[in-house]
């Protein structure tokens, strides 16, 4: 017969994985966040630092194979290894915890309020790294769970996603400690008021109504423009088919002529590599292009670049280009962020086996810099952020800073759908426009296509995998913009969270060398 006890530390630590991924999209069970790493805490209380990394990783790796299943549409080995790499930090989190546990025990008061002021700040500090070393890995910080509580989201403008999520994690400690503080004591006190959860509790108020006073405080813009979203809707494997070209420029030139006739419309944003080749390049391409533009409204389209050194060979890049009413192209953005193994492959040079296990024929260069439209007939200032793009933070924060007041994402989310890919992706967008107090339009090729507010209300929407548009009308952020604290300081939350983290862990490593 099988023994359960020994097990139950690996079910609590695997139904912690289970609540994170449902707390995120596609299920979007938010609320699922505020208490999903409690079972894992309440495990770590009596294991050792070891198995509390054991355990940590478990619901790490859960969380990141459930939640990010839809990369399997692209690489099932990507899928698996992004997961496992993924789940060590919050195997680190765990084994922080179950030292701190081991050290301090679960029956003093100021231990576990110690714990709550900590452990919020390891897993933002954890989070950070995650997010930012290397290439960086930015999806799913856990607040971009709440992308939907727009009270609470309004502290991103002061330390970014990462302090979001840091008080999700305040109350997932503030209630595993009251729980373990409640049968750890004796006392009518203590098991009547259960400090650790009021003091959770009073927390969370506070957060909720500055995060209202800070909605309202957002301002309001005194200038509007009218943008046409183009969704083609075109699948995957049907975009770079040489048979599909002309029913990809089909689609194109009849949405496009559509919009053009609802009124005044001031720009047409098109999606990621909407067109199926090179615009500079191929003249097919170009005479669509120019032909809808000169019909009077500007054409923001997306298209893949291409340099041709002395030496023949091309470089490739991933472009937002800027078509104006005459028909020329006038400004221009190159992806800067590209992604692992979808839009190039790390040390193929080194190690060539790697390409076989993509799906890209040739991989694409980063651009260098930020870019800044401008518009001449609204008098708008934006910039572009291709795919995935919107979910790095200090992308965006340096597009604001040098002058966009209006983001434009556009992306091509059909290497995943149906999944709940697009959605996540969107989520990530909402706290852009958050955290810079400014607002959004995607045009995705299938995905959301969308319009966010400089508050992160969705203001209208597409439905996903439908081919389609909408001429939503956007309030610019103002040009004297005050700018947000964390546009004009970044990260300093996270860096600061980063510091304790390191720091907590050294003191840990230095104890244990001195023990032994």
């Amino acid at each position: 017969m099988v023994k359960i006890r020994p097990l139950i530390p690996w079910i609590a630590a695997i139904f912690s994985g289970v609540l994170l991924a449902i707390s995120f999209p596609a299920l979007e069970a938010s609320d699922a966040a505020w208490f999903a790493l409690v079972p894992l805490i309440l495990v770590l209380r009596n294991v050792s630092a070891k198995r509390g990394f054991q355990l940590g990783f478990t619901t790490g790796s859960v969380w990141w194979l459930c939640s990010m299943f839809w990369l399997t549409h692209v690489t099932f080995v990507g899928w698996f290894l992004i997961s496992i790499y993924v789940g060590l930090y919050a195997g680190f989190f765990g084994w922080l915890v179950a030292k701190w546990f081991r050290r301090f025990g679960a029956s003093s008061l100021p231990a576990n309020i110690g714990l709550m002021f900590f452990a919020p700040l390891w897993w933002a500090g954890a989070e950070y790294f995650r997010c930012t070393f290397a290439s960086g890995c930015p999806w799913n910080p856990l607040g971009v769970s709440q992308f939907k509580n727009l009270a609470l989201i309004q502290l991103s403008s002061f330390g970014g996603v990462y302090l979001v999520s840091a008080v999700i994690v305040w109350m997932n400690v503030a209630l595993a400690t009251a729980l373990l503080g409640y049968f750890a004591r004796k006392g009518i006190f203590y098991r009547r008021t259960v400090p650790e959860l009021l003091l959770g509790l009073f927390v969370i108020a506070l957060c909720y109504v500055a995060g209202f006073h800070l909605y309202r405080a957002v301002p309001d813009g005194d200038r509007q423009m009218r943008v046409a979203l183009i969704q083609p809707n075109i699948p995957q494997d049907e975009k770079w088919d040489q048979e599909k070209v002309n029913f990809i420029y089909s689609q194109l030139s009849n949405l496009t002529e559509t919009v053009s006739h609802l009124g005044k419309i001031d720009l047409i944003v098109w999606p990621e590599t909407a067109l199926p080749d090179d615009l500079r390049y191929s003249e097919p391409s170009y005479d669509l292009v120019r032909a809808l533009a000169t019909n009077g409204i500007p054409l923001l389209a997306g298209s893949m670049d291409t340099i041709y050194h002395d030496d023949g060979e091309p470089e490739y890049l991933n472009s937002s280009m800027l078509i104006d009413t005459f028909g020329r192209l006038v400004t221009q953005y190159d992806k800067r962020h590209l992604v692992p193994f979808g839009e190039y492959v790390p040390l193929r040079k080194l190690l060539p086996f790697i390409k076989a296990m993509t799906p890209i024929q040739a991989s694409f260069s980063p651009g260098s810099t930020s870019t800044v439209f401008h518009l001449d007939g609204p008098n708008a200032a934006f910039s572009a952020l291709i795919c995935f793009e919107d979910a790095i933070a200090q992308l965006a924060r340096e597009s604001v800073r040098n002058g966009a007041r209006l983001i434009i994402n556009q992306t091509n989310d059909a290497w995943f759908d149906p999944s709940g890919a697009s959605r996540q992706h969107m989520a990530h967008c909402i706290f852009r426009c958050v955290e810079n107090h400014v607002p959004a339009v995607r045009s995705a090729n299938t995905g959301v296509s969308c319009h966010i507010d400089a508050r992160g209300n969705i203001q209208i929407s597409l439905p996903v995998r439908t081919s389609g548009f909408s001429t939503p009308v956007v309030t610019l952020a103002p040009d004297n913009l005050p700018l947000t604290f964390y546009t004009r300081h970044g990260d300093v939350f996270a860096v600061a969270s980063l510091i304790v983290t390191f720091a907590t862990a050294g003191v840990v490593l230095m104890r244990r060398r001195q023990a032994a």
